[in-house]
Order: C-alpha cells, then sequence, then structure tokens
C-alpha cells in the first residue's frame, strides 16, 4: 500500500499550504530505536512526528549545536552594543551638523557612511538572530 505512491521519492510530500490535515501512525520500533528517535528530534528540536516527516522527505533536521544558545545569546549581546553604538554615532552626526568646515565635513562623510554599515549590519544580524531562534513545534 504505501510502496504504490506514483512518482517515486520526488521529494517533500504534502506542499506548503499552511494549516495540514495529519494522520495518527503508531510505529512498532525497538526500544532502541524508540530512544533514539526520541533523543535525535529533541536534539532538532522538533517532534517525532516531524521528524519522521522530515526524514520521509529525504531531509532530517539538522541537531542545534551543543553550543546554540550560547552562540545565539552572545551574538545578541554583541548585536545590542552595536545597537548602542550606532545611537552614539547618530548623536554624534547631528552634532557635526550644528557646525561648518571643510575638516568637520571630511569627518561627517565618514561618519555617514560607519552609520549606514552599522545599520546594515543590524539589519542582517536581526534576521540571522530570528532564524538561529529554534521554531518550537506544537506536539501533538
Amino acid at each position: 500500500m504505501l510502496d504504490d505512491t506514483a512518482g517515486g521519492n520526488s521529494g517533500p510530500i504534502g506542499g506548503g499550504s499552511g494549516a495540514q490535515v495529519v494522520a495518527k501512525v503508531t510505529l512498532r520500533l525497538t526500544p532502541a530505536h524508540a530512544a533514539a528517535l526520541a533523543e535525535r528530534a529533541h536534539a532538532s528540536d522538533v517532534s517525532q512526528g516531524a521528524y519522521v516527516c522530515a526524514l520521509i522527505d529525504g531531509e532530517p533536521p539538522s541537531p542545534l549545536a551543543a553550543n546554540h544558545h550560547a552562540a545565539v545569546a552572545a551574538l545578541s549581546t554583541s548585536t545590542d552594543r552595536v545597537a548602542a553604538i550606532s545611537a552614539d554615532l547618530n548623536v554624534f552626526m547631528r552634532l557635526l551638523g550644528r557646525g561648518s568646515s571643510a575638516e568637520l565635513d571630511a569627518y561627517r562623510a565618514g561618519i555617514v557612511s560607519l552609520a549606514s554599515d552599522v545599520r546594515q549590519h543590524l539589519k542582517v544580524a536581526a534576521v540571522l538572530i530570528a532564524e538561529l531562534q529554534p521554531a518550537r513545534r506544537r506536539r501533538r
């Protein structure tokens, strides 16, 4: 019955539509395999059902690195510091805007460029931090 599917192993099953109907399936596994399934699903921060679905789709979830949470926390702390520097740069640029001289114009151009680079870094870092946060799925 399960082997009679048309198209063979052509990729993910079920498409990407939001709410999907689920079916309850019972797997008979040795205790060692059941423990390995539970351990690997937990290490990948997904439910056992989602882990099995990913295996069937040919894309087993990668386990999170042992220091994943520490790395995300360090990146968040670093980004907070860069955001503070960005605020200081903006204040400094406003102060530079009050004066006018050829020397200040050279500094102003450099600070504007630096502030732009910092803002771009913060945008990229915010996306990265969001992607690194594990997406907890409801377990059924």
